[in-house]
């Protein structure tokens, strides 16, 4: 592949940072399917499709398809892992049913789900041509960020998905779990050199070189927080076209409806991943041991105002969740086995319905997980203190 050879030469001379864009064929801009224009670092007129398919699933000991907690990585480490032993073929057929029987387009993926070439099978069984699919994918942070990691770490994606471009490349998290960085300011074992934030921007300059060089057709971030941003702003940089966040009604006022409102405001299209709270492995605890009941249901779906909405509506609770995102102008990313519920997720913009303004604020309104209540799980977020 010529666009391969290409960047593996461009690795040898990473300074050379030229706005020169490399071509391959052209892909869909997606603007004929639900979706939400991007801006800021992204190819003129691309689109982001509205639903994706989220494939980092979480089971770890090898759950047949579509049992729960969903497993769909691959085995991984130096050796293998044992653990998990190797769900790829999980996650295959659901990429393949995603594509060929529910209709979606767009693909949620990361180098640390460890499945890309799971991904690619089931793309290839779907027969569905590659420029009508759009693939998202991350890079850390189980990978180490850093400057030469990041352009290494996406030709490895590239290579695995078996693809020539990416369709939108994040920064998965604005810290990283491995330390092993060449990039001085990334180097976290040398505190003379390691720099937290100076690390975020030599990664995201990285990113900038492979959109420049028409390796990714949009590039952004996930996780990271208004300050985060602010970073990318104060040093000049092209602006991210996306970022990815967890994002719910019961974790809406305690630092979502801020970060909403300041990524809308610079044209930063957020992604909500969990929409659905993450059922199959997160039960939200009803009980606090301090102050009593916290008003949250064991799970969203669960949740009495959620059911109640989904009867008046004649929807599912997961379409009320989904459309609720969807009307505040988010995109999401529910993650599933299962036709049906594809189906009935893509449904919320194929076949749309409306939620009131007097119901869209009901929702908004729901308790909140907060880290003071629910600490030990990692998508918790605010102190308490509602606004």
């Amino acid at each position: 592949m010529k666009l391969l050879l290409l960047v593996y030469a461009l690795t040898a001379s990473l300074a050379n940072t030229n706005n020169i864009r490399t071509s391959h064929p052209a892909p869909s801009l997606f603007d004929d399917v639900p979706s939400f224009p991007l801006f800021n670092a992204a190819e003129p007129g691309l689109h982001l499709p509205a639903l994706g398919l989220g494939v980092g699933f979480y089971g770890v000991n090898n759950e047949p398809y579509g049992t729960y907690p969903e497993c769909g990585a691959e085995p991984h480490g130096d050796p293998p892992l044992p653990s998990p032993p190797g769900c790829g073929p999980n996650t295959q057929k659901a990429v393949y049913t995603w594509l060929s029987k529910a209709g979606g387009v767009r693909l949620d993926c990361a180098n640390s789900y460890y499945n890309h070439r799971s991904v690619a099978q089931g793309i290839k069984q779907s027969l569905i041509d590659r420029s009508k699919i759009f693939i998202l994918s991350k890079v850390g942070p189980s990978f180490p960020l850093g400057y030469n990691e990041t352009i290494n770490q996406t030709l490895d994606i590239l290579k695995e998905l078996q693809t020539d471009w990416i369709d939108s490349l994040l920064v998965h998290w604005p810290i990283m779990d491995n330390p092993d960085s060449s990039d001085p300011v990334c180097n976290i074992t040398n505190p003379l050199t390691y720099n937290e934030k100076q690390c975020r921007l030599s990664t995201w300059s990285a990113m900038v070189l492979l959109f420049n060089r028409g390796l990714v057709r949009s590039i952004g971030v996930s996780n990271y927080n208004i300050t985060h941003l602010q970073e990318i702003i104060d040093a000049g940089l092209p602006l991210p076209s996306v970022n990815q966040v967890s994002f719910h009604p019961y974790i809406y006022r305690t630092g979502r409806a801020d970060l909403l409102a300041f990524c809308q405001k610079n044209r930063i299209q957020l992604v909500a991943y969990s929409p659905l709270g993450v059922p199959d492995v997160h039960q939200f605890p009803v009980e606090h041991q301090s102050q009593g009941a916290t008003g949250m249901a064991r799970t969203l779906l669960e949740d009495p105002l959620i059911t109640s909405l989904a009867k008046t509506y004649n929807r599912t609770p997961a379409q009320i969740l989904l459309r609720w995102i969807h009307q505040l102008g988010i995109a999401s990313n529910p993650r599933s086995m299962n036709e049906t519920h594809m189906i009935e997720n893509l449904a919320i913009a194929s076949n749309p319905f409306t939620i009131s303004d007097n119901d869209m604020t009901r929702i908004a309104n729901l308790a909140q997980d907060t880290c003071n209540v629910d600490s030990d799980w990692y998508e918790c977020v605010g102190n308490g203190n509602l606004p």
